[in-house]
Order: C-alpha cells, then structure tokens, then sequence
C-alpha cells in the first residue's frame, strides 16, 4: 500500500500543471456554459428535460471523458518512458502503479464533476434543486470509479491501441448498446445509471411512455443498481492486475508505443 500511495502522490503533483488545469477547468465550465446556453436563449424546459440534459453532461460527458483522460493511457504512458522495465523488477511495482493512477484519477475527476455540478444545477432554476444536486452527485460518485476501472483495463489489453479501445467502447457500448432493449444493455454502466436515475429524481413517465422507458431502465430495485456499480471496480482491477501479471511488455513493445 506504500508504493500505491507514493504513486498516488506522484499523480496528483503531476497534475499541477497549466495544460491539465486548463482541461480541468474546460470540464467544469462546459457543462454550466451548455445549461447556461439552453436556461437564457430558449424557452424553459421542463424538469424532465432538464434531468435528461443533466444526465448527458455529467455521467455520461464528464465523468467518463475524464476517466477516459486520466487511466487509460496508464500502461502506456510508463512504457513510452522507458520506465516500464524498471517498475516491473520492483516487488508490486507494476500494480503498485496500475493502483495508485487509478486512485488519483477518480480523486481528481469526481470533484471536477461535482464542482461543474453545484455551477450548472441553480442555473436550471428548478424548484427541487438541493434534491437533484445529490441525485447527480450519487451518480456521479458511482460512475467514475467504473468508467476508470473500465478504462484502465482496457489499457492494460492492448497499451499500443488503449486511446482507440476506450473511444470504440464508448461510442458502441455506453452510446450505442446502453440504448438497446435486450439484455446486453445490462452490461453497460449507463443503464445502471439510467435506472438509477428515474428512481432517485422521481421522474414523471407518460403512461403511454412506461413500457419503452422500462425497456431502457428494468424493473430492478436502486440497490441493485447500486451494488452492481461498486462491485464493477475491484473486479475490473483485479482483473487489470492479474492480466498486467500475466502479460510481459518487451522492449520493441516500447519502441512501438
């Protein structure tokens, strides 16, 4: 656990720079600009619409671009320094690293998440403000440890491709199957939050709507939901682990990446 939190600290004195602060920055206040955008220049939406425009900037915009950003180029990132070769010959070093990048990530993206968060909601006007606040925020709690451990395994199966393999996972499975009324659309973490979601913001469906939005979101109960999403993190990690224990990355995989 020593290793983990040097790495852990590395990180974050890492992330002090102007170029992340900028991005940072970017994720917090692109959200509230979009709110911003549709509150002053168009007719009020309705609360239902609001939620739904609150969903795809945060769970689904900010919390997994920013986990994309921040783990999956973890693998890489080591073996493009040539450091690789020397984490490995360390007890744990390499999980050690795998560990504490994975900690950082979620440490730095859940507040920029939750500080875009407390910008946009007052700017929506809606009357249950303080309510929708901690729905999100749950959300997003949720959300960022799955997408990072997602991601980071995604790193550790192909170093070279890992940028490609998050954006193809993202676009196929979280926007594309996550949509799909089949069981598959069960596997992915947006219908989890999705469901989550309807349950926890008390959303008003049409009658004449039930039967779709029950298609996209079950019949299951929030823990359920709950559950499931913390569960995804240590198992992806240690599957991550024990396939970054297995796999050996030679020195013409570090001259390719």
């Amino acid at each position: 656990m020593g290793n983990v939190g040097a790495v852990f600290r590395f990180e974050w004195k890492r992330a002090w720079t102007s170029a992340r602060l900028m991005g940072w920055g970017l994720l917090v206040l692109f959200p509230a600009f979009i709110v911003a955008l549709i509150r002053f220049t168009a007719e009020r939406p309705p609360r239902e619409i609001w939620l739904g425009f609150l969903f795809a900037l945060f769970p689904m915009l900010v919390s997994l671009l920013g986990a994309l950003l921040t783990t999956t180029t973890a693998v890489s990132a080591e073996l493009e320094r040539r450091s690789w070769v020397y984490l490995a010959v360390r007890p744990h070093g390499t999980t050690a690293v795998l560990l504490g990048k994975f900690l950082a990530a979620v440490s730095m993206v859940i507040p920029v998440a939750l500080l875009g968060l407390t910008l946009a909601v007052p700017l929506t006007g809606m009357s249950d403000m303080l309510q929708t606040w901690w729905s999100f925020a749950g959300l997003i709690v949720l959300s960022c440890p799955a997408y990072a451990a997602i991601f980071m395994l995604l790193g550790v199966i192909n170093p070279r491709r890992a940028v490609l393999l998050a954006v193809a996972y993202s676009l196929i499975f979280e926007l594309i199957i996550s949509f799909v009324p089949a069981v598959i659309n069960k596997l992915t973490v947006q219908y989890r939050l999705r469901a989550l979601l309807v349950h926890w913001c008390d959303m008003d469906i049409p009658p004449e709507a039930s039967s779709s939005v029950l298609a996209l979101v079950g019949d299951s109960p929030p823990s359920v939901h709950v559950l499931v999403l913390l569960a995804l993190p240590p198992l992806l990690l240690a599957g991550a682990v024990a396939l970054l224990r297995w796999s050996e990355f030679t020195s013409a995989a570090e001259s390719d990446v």
